[in-house]
Formats: C-alpha cells, structure tokens, sequence
C-alpha cells in the first residue's frame, strides 16, 4: 500500500464511532460539571452506605448463545462453552483469549474480551438461515441486520423471517498466533509419549535407564540402579517379590548407560531449548501402560504445506482401525500423495489393501493417531476440544493445501457449477467454513439424508458444504484449486462464465437513491438498470456503490466550491440588489429640464425618454439604469452583471442542478432563472433576483453538505468496503426448554463473530458511574438496568425487577437496580415498586432516573435521596469539548467552542454530537460550520430581528424571521427555544423584555395546539411593532 492509499484509509474523525457513548463517564471522577453532586455521591460510596436514589433533571444529563455455537477465536474455532467454561454468571476470560469483532469502521479485528458469562435460560429462539446457520440464543440476543436503511442491530425476538443476516466476507487471521510451528512438546501426553534422542544428548543431560519403561517396571529398575536389593523394592514400593525379582532377572542392560529413550514428561522436566530438541529428537512412539509400544515416527516440528495437505486427506477419508490409520481412495494419485507423505515425513512404513472394492493404504501405528489428535484437533473423541485450532490460524499456504486436499477426496464440481463438500463429520465442514472464510470464499452447507457410498445402504445424517458463484469459485480456483485433473477441468468450465448467485443479494439501499436526488446525481448510469430494484446482486451493487460513492464526492468538494464562489461575489449581489431602490430614490433628479438636456448630451438619451424615466412612466433597463446612476454621480460605476451571471452559472453547473430546483421556494420559475444567468440585458425589477438566486443556490449547496448526505456517505461507505456477506433468515422457531447459555463481552464493539458459518453476534452514565465505584470490576452481575420507557407496566416490576432483587449472590451487602426514565412508569407499577423497594430493602439498592420528578408518587420520593442534576454549566461542558477535540486530534477554534456551548444550551449531548458532526464536514471545527451543521441561528441575528420589530420595522424583522425559518432551516420551535434562551442578553429595554417574554409563551401555546408556525411568529414580531407604536 503506497503512503496515499494508507493515508486514504486512515478514518475520518467522528466517522468510525459514536462519541457520546465512546466518552460515557465510567467512574465518578468523570463526571462533568455536577461538582456539587458528585461529593455526595462519593461519599455514599466510600461510607459503604448507598441509600436508594433518585436523579431528576433535563435531558442529557443477558444476550446469549447456547453452548454449542462455534465462535472464532486466535486460538482457532471451539464452542463457546468451552471458550466461556465453567462460569455461572459473569467471569474473567483467559489472559490471552482474543476475539474475532466487526468494528464500526467497516472491518474485523482480534480483541480481548472483559468478561465471559453463563447462565440457565428457559425462553430461547432458534433461527436458521439460507446459508446452513443455525444457532440457539435468547430473545434478547442482537444480531446484525441489513435492510434498505443500512445496518442495525436487532434482537432476535424481533425478528419475523426473510432479514439478512451479517457475516464476515473474509475472516483475517489473528496478527500475533499465524504460526507454522507444531506444539506436540505440549500437547502430546506426557507419560504415554515416549520420545528418542540422540545418544549426545542422553549423555549430556545423563538420562537415567529406568525412563525407557513405565509402571512398575521403571520403578524396579530405577532402584536396582541406586542399588536398592529386591527384599527393598518389595518392601519400600509395594510390589511383590517375584514381580520384581522377573524385571531383575530380565534386565539385560547397563544400568550405568544413559537411555536414548524417555518419556515426555521427563524431557519436558529437562527445561531444554525447542532449537536444540529440533536437533536431537529423532522419534516418537506411544507406549501403553503394560510397556507395549506403537511403531515410532519422526515428529515433524512445522505445519508445511505437505503436512498439512496429510492431516487434510486423513481428516476426509481415513478411518481409524484399532489405532490404525486407512486412507480410502479409489483414486491412485490420493493414495499415492498420501502414501509418500506418510514416508517422508514419518518415515513410515505403508500397506496397500482392498476392502469392499475400495483400495486403501494402511499406516500400522498407534504413534501417528495420538500425534494427530493431540497436534490437529483429530480423531479425538471430546467434543469439547477446538476444530482444527492449528489449522485456524496456519499460514497460507498450510490452510490452502489442507482445503484442497479435503475437496481433492471428498469434493465435486456439480453440473450447474457448484462445488459440493459432503461429511458425516459436523465439525469438519465448520472448520473447512472458517478455512475458506479466511480466503475470502462464503459458503453454504445443509443437513441431508443419505447413505454411504461404501456402507451397508442404511441412511445416515450427512453436513454439505457449497461453494457456488463465479466470484467465489474463482477466488476458491486461485486459493485452494483442484490437484485432480477431472475436478480441476470442470472448475475451470465453471468460472468461465459470469453473473451473480441468486442468493449472493443485498438490499438496495435507500441512501443511494437519497444521494443521487439531494446530490443531483443521475441514478443511471451510476446504478446499472439491469439490476434488480430491491435486491441487487452483492458484488455488481457494491461496484456501483463506489461509484456513487465517488461521484458524491466529486459534488461534495464542489459544493464547498461554490459556496465559497457565491461569497467572493457577495458584495457585488448587495449591490444590484440595491439598483431598483436607488434608482427610485435618484430618478426625481432628471425632472428639470436642464439636468435631461445635460443628461442627454452625455447619454444620447432623448430628454422626453428621460422624463418618462424620472415620473416612473417609464423603467430604464438594467445597463441604462446603472448609466444613469453614474451620470447623476450616485455611483462611481456600472453595476457588473456579467461577472455575477457567470459566477451563477458556473455554480449552477457544478452543483448539476436544474433551473426548476434553483427555482424552487422562490417565485420564480425554471426558465426565469435560466434567462437571469443567460440574457445580456435585464429590467430594471430583476436584479434582486440575482441574490435570491444565489442564496437558493446556497442553500443547495447547504443541502448537499448537510449531516443527513454525510450520514449516508458513511453507511454506504460501510458497505462498500466488501467485508460483509448477508445471509437470510429462513425459520425462526420459540423454544421453552432449560438450557445454559453463553456469552463475552467485548469492550467497544460490543459483538463477535460465531455460529456454523462466520456470522456477527452481537453482546446510563451516573447510575452506572456508581455501580463501577461500588462493585469494581463484577459490576455487570451486581447491576440490573431497565428502561421504563419501553417497559412501562407492572410486570417489570413484578418479574424482572423482583427476579433479580431475589437472586443470590455474594460478596456484597446489596445489588443496584438502575430504572431510567422512571416517570413514564404508570402510576400501578410505580405503587408495585414502592411495595419492592420495602421488600428488598434489606439487599437492593434502587436508582431512579427522571425528567419530571413530580410524575414520581411521593411515597417513592419519600425513600430516595433524591440529587436534582441541573443545566450543564457553558464551562463543563467547553472543558469536555476541548478534551475530545485533544484525543480525536480535531482543530477546533475559539469561536468553534462558543458556538458549541451555545448551541449545547446546557446538554453534554448535544455538545458531542455536534463537535463529531463538524469534524466530519472539515478539518477545523470553526463558528460558521457549527451553527450550519447544529441549525442553529446566531444569537446577534435573532437579536437583530427582535430589534428591528421592537423600532417598528416589522418588514425587516419579517425578513429576517424568513431567513431564519426558510434559509437557515430553523423550525418554529427552535426559533422560540432561541428568543427564550436569549431575551435577557438582548440590549432591548427591560420593559420589551417582559413583552417579547409575553408574547412568546402565548405563540409557543398556539403552536403546541396546532396553529401555523410561520403566522404565529409572523404575529408576534407585528404585536411587537405595534406595541412600541402605542
């Protein structure tokens, strides 16, 4: 990647993530601006003598999968009971156990997990998808779903069948465990592993005889060397007499000599580099606990591409046979293959055989099935183990040639060009599902009904894998690919030809159609027609996103052109506007017969034409009104129109909007427009219209550079980057069966990637603050969060609320029940709670959260202490600015912050929402982008306009109420908000104060009840006017 691409794919700030969660205060020392109420709650908390509480203020201030489901891990593919153990509730994960997690900015990464948890479960939901998933979780479990809007997260109690279901595309490997080496040194038993050495290295660290026998043999023999008589044996070790008198009489060895042969345990015991083992272990061999030993073999210390490509054909088609290994193939190149890899690398010995008609190639050791189970994940009978760890998280090449192998045995290439993978083993086609994910290969598998090719005809259930697609055979053809020629042939033939699979689809996304009608942009041909209209092929969809995506930014960087355009030719707008006024104001000038006479001679204006002029009979053009005025030394110079027509066009071209769009909210229609920006002379009335024209040109070009374009740039942009594959739900069943379930928390992203097939699984600031201070790192268990804005009635009171107050737990005097929005409860659930809060007051401690704390009955009130969180002070709630300004690394000015605070109006919220939403749009954050990207009028325009209703000017203050509703884009509401927020800094008489203060709660009433916003304000302003007439 060259330096401007890494440049180029660096994120943009505020884009990747949600600031008002990413800076949620987590202890109590964080929290802002409260300096009067964050003591108290310290105090609480250190005393050890949390009281229930209740928070009042303005605004601002169990998801599971059963145990079975495979999650992807750096470790490799295992169930995520074994990933969570033997947990009830929350737990602490392994140090080193890492995630595979979608982030927000499009791509997967390995994170550890802060917690792991476990628990019982009753009401469960089963879901199957298109592609073979299927996974138990609970209702509440949320997983990530695309439709039309884009990505979201959804729980799986909500889900009604047919929404697409997120997967990884591609799984990366974990950066830090791509190894080829084998750990058999620790995986292999250590007592039933004997190993051989060198005889350099025996007698270099004096390996004692009696480790070349086990039992009760290396015992007698062990002290027959320390000189122990057969009298001492019996006595000491417990064995008879006669048994070791016939190990003494057997033994025909040196005692003294070192043995090139000992257990693993014990060569572990030595504490010997892996390089100098390397050098000097020369086999291996299993040794059963009656000293009887498996043929050895040489132990490879790397997973190569040919040891891989072994594990593959005898993971697929050997079968074990009373610790023998058989391959059965009847083609002879797999045998083949498989028989030289056997002699290479484990020097072995191989026997050709048939059985049923089926040719097989037989390895007669115990020592290779122990090798393979214990280094591979095979053969092994626990379930419990991981699929294929090594193999996971192997190099390229190692994972290629396992797969090929696996499809070389078991795959074929079907009519309709769709490789087919068929097992009895489960996990063997997840594994080979994870494999071909990290390749960038989807997949689709299924249960079938079949009989073995060799069995006895009676049917069995089998796992099938499909790899189908030109896109996803080609990249299986360049990655894996055939060895066999006929398979390879028909691979070939089947990624020839070109198209989508009916089911590699996508919603088509809404943004795309909203972009092209806000943006101007023509849909086609952008988004090719042949496409379908609501589910679109993936890849051809994607490819016409980044051209939409692409073109949008081409508009984007022009809009911000133009609107900087406009502005350099502001003054010259003013001035034509100006023209027609001064004009009226000049002409009386012409009336004396002398000055037309001196006007004529220098005009050739006839002085009858000029009377016309002067008695307003008659309106003089444009060019001839600007001559005019310039003769009667009104103006040093004609007015330029050329200048400005052309500056009108060329913005006009480069938004590639029509003149009926320009015209729109104006009362000039398309072709009054076009003739403005074409036509060589003008009448005199039309030159204002060059500055209506050019503020609605801006406010197109406001339009186009608003956070809903921006917002929608970047869920497209998510999608574009073609990480993600979109499975469909096909079944969704309710299940009531007790069962455990399981889940890990990981910090941030909050979800990681699971099931049969790689899919994303998913996982109130001063309630929370305290549970943190009170409880540390167990919390979570001891902290039960409820909004009762969705959970209004009494069952929550009743069953979620008491369910958890009765459940045990240990450790702590008390749990905390957190109960936001607290006054949308109804008035029998609030009576229920004051019941609860009596009954488990001995062990909970509630906190409630409110808006409106007299909604709140006061036998609850009565039991709280209750902190009344006011308005964030200007200077809060600028320090947090300035802090997240400083980590994002965003330049943010002076004035920037002042308008953040301003438009904050007392909420931290609102505050981070606009920084991030002007660090999107720029690279500093300055006045004029805050109040643009917020809506928010300034406080000196709504001062102006309250100013000039106030002096009687009610046109002036009307204009400057339309401009405020119609260019800046305020709602009525927002406007009075603003006149509110701001009347007492207004330098208006105390008395207009208490009028505009008057007038302001009556037209806020009419509006709430229905009355027209615009007239309601308009009939403000006017009562004003007329007040200070009277």
């Amino acid at each position: 990647m060259s330096e401007a691409d890494a440049e180029a794919a660096e994120p943009t700030p505020g884009k990747t993530e949600v600031w008002i969660e990413k800076y949620r205060p987590e202890r109590l020392d964080e929290i802002k601006g409260h300096e009067n109420i964050v003591p108290r709650l310290q105090n609480y908390v250190e005393q050890d003598d949390l009281p229930h509480l209740m928070f009042a203020g303005p605004a601002g201030t169990g998801k599971c999968v059963t145990g079975e489901t495979p999650v992807l891990t750096n470790k490799g593919v295992a169930p995520i009971s074994t990933v969570v153990g033997d947990v009830d509730g929350f737990g602490t994960p392994d140090d080193d156990l890492e995630i595979l997690t979608y982030d927000n900015d499009g791509s997967f990464e390995y994170v550890s997990p802060s917690h792991v948890f476990s628990k019982e479960a009753t009401n469960l939901v089963s879901i199957t998808t298109r592609d073979g998933n299927e996974f138990t979780v609970t209702p509440e479990h949320k997983l990530l779903v695309a439709d039309e809007t884009g990505l979201e997260w959804r729980e799986a109690g909500s889900l009604s069948g047919d929404e697409r279901i997120v997967r990884p595309l591609e799984t990366p490997l974990a950066p830090d465990d791509t190894s080829a080496s084998l750990d058999w040194l620790s995986s292999m038993d250590g007592d039933r592993t004997f190993v051989t050495v060198s005889e350099s290295f025996a007698e270099r660290y004096e390996i004692p005889a009696e480790e070349n026998y086990v039992g009760q043999k290396k015992t007698v023999i062990g002290c027959l060397r320390r000189g122990y008589s057969v009298a001492e044996i019996a006595t000491e070790y417990e064995i008879t007499r006669k048994t070791a008198q016939n190990y003494a009489r057997d033994v025909s060895i040196d005692l003294e000599e070192p043995s090139a042969t000992c257990s693993l345990a014990y060569l572990r015991s030595l504490d010997v580099a892996e390089s100098e083992l390397r050098s000097n272990v020369e086999a291996v061999q299993y040794v059963t606990p009656y000293n009887k030993r498996s043929g050895p073999i040489t132990p490879p210390w790397e997973l190569t591409p040919d040891l891989a490509r072994f594990v593959g054909l005898a993971i697929s088609e050997a079968r074990i046979e009373n610790g023998r290994i058989k391959f059965y193939n009847t083609d002879e190149a797999l045998r083949e293959s498989f028989e030289r890899i056997a002699q290479e690398l484990f020097d072995l010995e191989t026997t050709r055989g048939i059985q049923k008609d089926v040719p097989y190639v037989e390895l007669r050791t115990k020592s290779l099935h122990h090798f393979l189970e214990s280094c591979f994940d095979v053969f092994g009978e626990s379930s419990e183990s991981g699929i294929g760890s090594t193999l996971v998280h192997a190099p390229d090449d190692a994972r290629a040639a396992f797969l090929q192998a696996v499809f070389d045995s078991e795959a074929y290439v079907a009519e309709q060009g769709t490789i087919e993978l068929t097992q009895k083993d489960e996990s063997l086609i997840t594994l080979c599902s994870y494999l071909l994910a990290s390749f960038g290969i989807p997949t689709r598998r299924k249960r079938v009904e079949k009989a073995a090719t060799n069995g006895s005809g009676s049917k069995t259930e089998y796992h099938q894998l499909y790899v189908s697609g030109v896109s996803a055979l080609s990249r299986f053809e360049d990655a894996v690919g055939f060895t066999l020629s006929h398979k390879r042939d028909r691979l070939a033939d089947a990624t020839t030809g070109s198209g989508n699979p009916n089911y590699d689809t996508m919603p088509a996304q809404t943004s795309v159609d909203d972009l092209c009608r806000t943006l101007a942009l023509k849909k086609e041909p952008l988004v090719r027609e042949t496409l379908n209209p609501d589910n679109p092929g993936r890849e051809a969809y994607l490819e016409d996103v980044d051209s939409v995506l692409e073109a949008a930014s081409d508009r984007l960087e022009a809009a911000q052109q133009v609107k900087q355009e406009i502005e350099q030719v502001r003054s010259d707008l003013r001035s034509l506007s100006a023209v027609p006024t001064e004009w009226i104001s000049q002409r009386d000038a012409l009336e004396p017969i002398e000055a037309r006479k001196e006007v004529e001679a220098s005009t050739d204006i006839r002085t009858d034409r000029l009377l016309e002029y002067a008695d307003g009979r008659r309106s003089p053009t444009a060019s001839r009104t600007g001559e005019l005025l310039v003769t009667l030394d009104s103006r040093t110079e004609t007015p330029e129109t050329d200048s400005v027509q052309e500056s009108l066009r060329n913005a006009i071209d480069a938004l590639g909007v029509s003149d009926n769009r320009i015209a729109e909210e104006t009362e000039l229609l398309g072709s009054d427009v076009r003739a403005l920006v074409e036509n060589d002379d003008h009448d005199l009335a039309s030159l204002p219209r060059f500055e209506t024209v050019a503020d609605r040109v801006l406010d197109v070009a406001d339009e186009m550079c608003s956070m809903a374009v921006v917002e929608q740039l970047v869920t497209l942009d998510r999608l574009s980057r073609e990480t993600l594959y979109f499975d469909r739900v096909t079944d969704i069943e309710r299940i009531q069966d007790e069962q455990r379930v399981y889940d890990l928390t990981v910090p941030g992203t909050r979800n990681y990637v699971a099931g049969d097939v790689p899919t994303v699984m998913h996982n109130t600031t001063a309630a929370q603050a305290i549970a943190r201070e009170v409880y540390d790192d167990d919390w979570r268990e001891n902290f039960l969060e409820l909004n009762a804005s969705d959970q209004r009635g009494i069952d929550v009171v009743r069953d979620r609320i008491k369910d958890f107050a009765r459940s045990s737990f240990g450790g702590y005097d008390h749990r905390i029940i957190f109960l936001d929005e607290a006054d949308a409860l109804t008035s029998d659930a609030q009576s229920a709670l004051r019941r609860t809060m009596e009954q488990f007051s001995n062990n909970t401690r509630f906190i409630l959260s409110c808006n409106y704390s007299s909604q709140i009955i006061d036998p609850i009130q009565s039991r709280c202490a209750v902190f009344r969180f006011t308005e964030l002070s200007g200077k809060a709630i600028e320090a947090q600015v300035r802090e997240i300004a400083a980590t994002e690394d965003i330049e943010v000015t002076d004035d920037g912050v002042d308008a953040l605070v301003y438009a904050a109006d007392g909420d931290m919220r609102k505050a981070i929402n606009a920084l991030q939403a002007a660090a999107v749009m720029g690279e500093t954050v300055d006045e004029e982008t805050v109040f643009a990207i917020t809506a928010t009028a300034r406080p000196e325009e709504v001062e102006a306009m309250v100013d000039h209703a106030i002096d009687g000017d009610f046109t002036a203050a009307r204009a400057a109420l339309e401009d405020l509703l119609t260019e800046r884009g305020l709602a009525g509401g927002d406007v009075i908000d603003q006149l509110h927020r701001s009347a007492w800094e207004f330098d208006i008489p105390e008395q207009a104060t208490v009028r505009l203060l008057e007038r302001l709660g009556e037209v806020d009433f009419r509006i709430t009840e229905g009355a027209n916003e615009r007239l309601q304000l308009e009939a403000m302003l006017a009562s004003l006017a007329l007040d200070d007439d009277n």
